[in-house]
């Protein structure tokens, strides 16, 4: 998700600084909402990979939590210019369900963590997405729009590999929500 800083921050500082109507002040806020929502998630994401490469006993498994590590990482990379521009502050640490969560997954092994893990990967995949597609339809900001549709095809992709895993592990996935735009 590579994209120019300087155009980026211009159409943010639209966003947050020169919103003027009640509309563009209500997307303002549904943007950097929208962003602290984004950058929670993985780091929360990042988290449990980090978690399911130590206990997991399946290759799919360890390659789908270091992928997660890879493009959450890159994603919050991403986000930075946005981020520094709404003043939103990436979290340090996972937040309380994530938290939980790990702590759930810890006491699991073998085959027991893998498709508790799996589970985890594909609702949390599946309600990330949705909220990808809807920022996207949703935002009026062209540097973030692009962006976010950039990060939705990151999130699909994950998506639709769990989805595969799952499968293959006699986990049930769901149906894989519609492109956004």
């Amino acid at each position: 998700m590579k994209f120019t800083a300087f155009p980026a921050v211009l159409a943010l500082a639209a966003i947050t600084t020169f919103a003027q109507t009640p509309d563009q002040a209500r997307t303002a806020h549904q943007d950097t909402k929208f962003l602290e929502q984004a950058n929670q998630g993985s780091v929360d994401e990042i988290d449990l990979a980090q978690l399911a490469l130590k206990k997991s006993s399946d290759d799919d498994v360890k390659n789908f939590a270091q992928k997660m590590i890879d493009d959450h990482s890159k994603l919050l990379d991403d986000m930075k210019p946005f981020d520094m521009e709404a003043g939103v502050k990436v979290p340090e640490h996972p937040d309380a369900a994530a938290e939980a969560e790990k702590v759930k997954l810890d006491l699991l092994t073998g085959k027991t963590f893998d498709k508790a893990y799996i589970k985890g990967m594909v609702e949390d995949h599946h309600k990330v997405l949705e909220a990808f597609i809807t920022e996207e339809k949703s935002t009026g900001y062209p540097a973030f729009k692009d962006a976010v549709g950039k990060g939705e095809k990151v999130v699909r992709e994950h998506l639709e590999l769990i989805d595969q895993i799952a499968k293959k592990s006699g986990v049930a996935p769901a149906p894989v929500p519609a492109a956004g735009m």
